[in-house]
């Protein structure tokens, strides 16, 4: 059965949503800001520590600016490429960490050494912006990684059209459950039959907590359905015990037994003359010893 469900048209965006999202976006460019111009002034610092120290180890003006960009530059470089393999949901490199990593230590070492001659307090003051130059850069990269870029949407101030009904498709109604054991039994019985494989009598009867000659009326009456299913749809005939042996799990001579008593239902006319009603079986079993 189905039945047609008419949604309700799209609620209008609220304005709080709206001031809130405005604020959480200038709340965030406003860390971006301030990090960034902490991690340059620190950057700045920590630049003229280390080419401070180039000069006083003998290296001239031109090559003293390399010691700077090629350390904290290696902090930079991993902290992108850490970045850049977050966004593309990638794990991130061994190298890139090993590089951030060394490029802490070395930063680290070049500033205090930079200070050293001026003491146990210069050495201090020299330290603090390459650590502050690695947590902006982290922070920053963090802010990031985690920055998610939204659609712009687009806000339609016109009513929307009614929309086209949905169509429902309800669940089939369930399937009748047994009532007494015996009818459970029976449908487990036929069940295996259509799989396969038959259940025996004795597994039967202590599945469903039934008698062995319970069990064996269940099995007697599928067989004995199938029987007259066959006689109906063959001009009378009879199925083979074989065919019946393999299909039902039974052994000849309770097939032989069962042919039999289908057959003398009536012992005037044969399965011709069993009540219709009683001939009734399902269908999955009406080939079962074709």
């Amino acid at each position: 059965m189905k039945t047609e469900v008419h949604p309700r048209p799209p609620a209008a965006p609220e304005n709080a949503r709206s001031v809130e999202a405005a604020e959480s976006v200038a709340t965030r460019r406003a860390a971006k800001i301030v990090v960034s111009v902490i991690a340059i002034v620190a950057a700045y610092v920590s630049f003229r520590h280390q080419f401070g120290l180039a000069r006083l180890a003998g290296d001239s003006a031109e090559l003293a600016w390399t010691l700077p960009v090629l350390i904290d530059g290696m902090i930079a470089m991993a902290s992108l490429v850490m970045l850049d393999s977050s966004r593309r949901g990638l794990s991130t490199p061994w190298l890139a960490r090993v590089a951030l990593v060394l490029g802490t230590v070395a930063t680290l070492v070049a500033n205090v050494a930079h200070g050293w001659p001026g003491g146990l307090t210069y050495r201090v003051i020299s330290g603090v912006a390459p650590v502050v130059l690695v947590i902006a850069v982290e922070l920053l990269m963090g802010m990031l990684r985690r920055s998610v870029v939204a659609p712009p949407v687009e806000v339609v101030d016109q009513a929307p059209a009614d929309p086209e009904p949905v169509t429902v498709e309800e669940p089939p109604a369930p399937e009748p459950v047994p009532r007494t054991a015996d009818e459970a039994a029976r449908l487990a019985y036929e069940a295996s039959v259509v799989d396969g494989k038959p259940i025996s009598e004795r597994g039967l009867a202590s599945q469903f907590n039934l008698n062995r000659h319970a069990a064996g009326r269940v099995i007697a009456a599928v067989v004995t359905d199938a029987v007259r299913a066959y006689s109906l749809t063959h001009n009378g005939e009879l199925p083979p015990a074989a065919d019946l042996t393999a299909r039902f799990g039974i052994t000849a001579k309770r097939a032989t037994d069962l042919v039999m008593a289908a057959y003398e239902v009536d012992p005037a006319h044969g399965p011709e003359a069993a009540d219709p009603e009683e001939r009734m079986v399902r269908p999955e079993l009406n080939g079962a010893a074709a």
